[in-house]
């Protein structure tokens, strides 16, 4: 099966098996939308049903059936949460899942230059983590910077090099 990350869990919530989420999507009522997620543990993908879901102004209060004291979920601090890829929200042109995105070699003009190893969000707008030459380098995830993405071929194609490399 093949899953998405949607969800990050941060602590308990309460007394009563609830805990903290932080969303790693843009759009946080889809959890309500959930029936099941899965938590990845020690490598190992668990099913879990939903028993209710309250969306906040940052975060996800998330409570999973057969939790009910907060002793049964402080194990779970730290877990990240998956669904279904097939469950995944639907995306439009340009649109990527960042766990896509992680792994690409980048190209310019032809040539490899590095490799993607994360995406980090600065406020204005999301930034590739590129490995250049044994060091990190941001470079702003735009369609102004950026040619081409294959995912299936794993290729970022960017058309920018100066400021972005030294």
């Amino acid at each position: 099966m093949d899953y998405l990350k949607v969800g990050f869990i941060k602590k308990p919530h309460g007394l009563k098996g609830e805990f903290k989420v932080l969303p790693l999507t843009d759009d946080y009522n889809r959890f309500r939308k959930l029936k099941r997620v899965y938590l990845c543990v020690n490598g190992n993908y668990i099913q879990k049903e939903i028993d209710t879901v309250k969306v906040l102004a940052d975060e996800i209060v998330l409570k999973l059936k057969e939790y009910d004291k907060i002793e049964d979920v402080e194990s779970l601090r730290n877990i990240y949460i998956f669904i279904e890829r097939k469950d995944g929200a639907k995306l439009e042109e340009w649109e990527y899942y960042s766990q896509d995105i992680i792994d690409c070699d980048v190209f310019y003009q032809g040539k490899i230059i590095g490799k993607v190893i994360d995406l980090e969000n600065f406020g204005a707008n999301d930034n590739l983590v590129i490995l250049f030459n044994g060091t990190e380098f941001y470079y702003p995830f735009s369609r102004n910077y950026i040619d081409r993405i294959d995912i299936d071929k794993k290729i970022v194609e960017i058309n920018t090099f100066e400021d972005f490399f030294e």
